[in-house]
């Protein structure tokens, strides 16, 4: 039935999004996690649950530990994220 191809659906999701986080991250993340981030040249701290707190954001998405391998870096290590620092904050 349709509420069982959903269901089958929504597993297959997450296998996958955990095959992402193994080749392309870490699943080894907690909430109390201290990101940095550069953010057009502004300097912003946070703790990985407070980024991550709207689920299926693309912010939730970024910031996840999902991606962390493939995210671009500043020369301090910081994640850089080319938007305007004031906005994003």
């Amino acid at each position: 039935d349709e509420e069982q191809r959903l269901l089958d659906r929504l597993r297959d999701f997450e296998i996958e999004k955990e095959k992402a986080a193994a080749e392309n991250g870490t699943l080894n993340v907690s909430d109390d996690d201290l990101i940095e981030i550069n953010v057009g040249g502004k300097i912003i701290a946070a703790k990985r649950g407070t980024l991550c707190q709207w689920e299926g954001t693309r912010l939730e998405a970024l910031f996840s530990g999902r991606w962390d391998e493939k995210l671009v870096r500043d020369g301090s290590g910081r994640i850089f994220l080319d938007l305007n620092g004031d906005c994003f904050q």
